[in-house]
């Protein structure tokens, strides 16, 4: 109970377990905490060590004996506002730094490979860059209106920023007639087909990158740089466009 709360705000599992055994137990030696919290014994001092530490227990010494006890779980709230501030003080420590990272980093330079990466966080910086290449047209199919509203509003996003960049792109949709197909339809720079028939892979083809999407159960893309790999499926999206339905 409220344990996984506890690991949202930033707790592990064992910190998690050994707060909520605590709040029961009222002031306890580690041996019935170890008990109560169902931990193993050799990650009880270092818990309780962070927990200590974080303020969230204090320890008491009675009759020679360690006991510890849950101090006001308006702590908890401390202890959170402490977090943000670090992250926030962190991250703008980090934003500093970001151009310097960024003149790093050359997409000309970039080997050919296989790249895997999930979550938004990780995904949408690497199609905004790769946007700003020297393209002609991008090529994108297994569109599908279905998905989860965060990500359509996340792809409509992107194209607004095709669109003011005057990038050109022709998109395969799997389904039609659709609020987002109709967003689509009335897109500038913007061609858009539908093949209902089968569904091919949610694919993406600008210049020499591809990218793989899958949205079950996380959001997912596999990043491919390689020329062979690009001018092979822009032959199939090519080979699909023309039986498609304007």
């Amino acid at each position: 109970m409220y344990e996984n709360e506890l690991i949202q705000a930033g707790l592990t599992t064992n910190e998690a377990k050994v707060y909520v055994a605590l709040l029961k137990l009222g002031k306890s030696t580690s041996g019935k905490i170890i008990e109560e919290a169902n931990i193993s014994s050799g990650k009880i001092y270092e818990t309780l060590q962070k927990l200590t530490q974080k303020g969230l227990i204090e320890i008491v010494i009675e009759n020679g004996t360690k006991q510890f006890h849950v101090g006001n779980p308006q702590s908890l709230l401390l202890y959170m506002k402490e977090k943000e501030q670090k992250i926030s003080q962190q991250a703008k420590e980090l934003e500093k730094i970001i151009p310097q990272l960024e003149e790093m980093q050359r997409w000309e330079e970039q080997p050919e490979g296989v790249f895997l990466i999930k979550g938004m966080r990780g995904i949408k910086p690497l199609v905004y860059e790769v946007l700003t290449q020297n393209i002609s047209e991008i090529k994108i199919m297994g569109v599908r209106s279905s998905k989860q509203k965060m990500f359509n509003t996340f792809w409509q996003h992107w194209h607004t920023q095709r669109i003011l960049q005057q990038k050109k792109a022709k998109v395969l949709f799997s389904d039609r007639n659709t609020e987002f197909w109709q967003t689509f339809k009335q897109m500038k720079h913007t061609k858009i087909k539908s093949i209902t028939s089968f569904s091919p892979s949610s694919i993406m083809v600008i210049g020499n990158h591809s990218f793989i999407f899958s949205y079950e159960p996380e959001f997912t893309c596999i990043h491919i740089l390689s020329p062979a790999i690009a001018k092979s499926f822009t032959s199939f999206f090519d080979s699909l466009w023309l039986i498609a339905k304007p």
